[in-house]
């Protein structure tokens, strides 16, 4: 009889570090696989974000570019007018500068224009697949 409490309480320990043992490899388990998790939320922040901050660059090239083309088309068109204005003065036997330079400066203006609409489509479409 001695002897049976003694098993038993062999037992019990037994079952207790068991126990023990199935839940640090639990723990262990869960905080991989959290750590999994977050590396690939991270990961897929990393990529949205790279996505983003290309269509906005790309968005901001295509402003600048259609601003450099609206100022081009304003500079010809104001040349264009200058000259108008002093046709009568200058005599110039040759080629008419001022036609010249109206349609540089509409030609310009149809670019600055094409380009916001390309630059718009583009940002709007990478905002969709995003």
């Amino acid at each position: 009889m001695g002897a049976e409490p003694m098993e038993e309480k062999q037992l019990t320990s037994d079952r207790a570090q068991e126990t023990h043992a199935d839940w640090a490899t639990l723990v262990a388990q869960a905080i991989d696989d959290v750590s999994r998790i977050l590396h690939s939320e991270a990961d897929l922040f990393q990529i949205n974000l790279g996505v983003a901050l290309k269509a906005q660059i790309d968005y901001a090239v295509a402003t600048l570019a259609m601003v450099v083309a609206f100022i081009c088309a304003t500079i010809c068109a104001l040349a264009a007018l200058i000259l108008f204005l002093h046709q009568p003065f200058l005599r110039w036997p040759a080629f008419p500068w001022w036609q010249a330079l109206a349609v540089g400066a509409f030609v310009m203006f149809v670019v600055g224009i094409i380009i916001r609409r390309v630059g718009g489509r583009s940002t709007t479409l990478s905002s969709r697949d995003t």
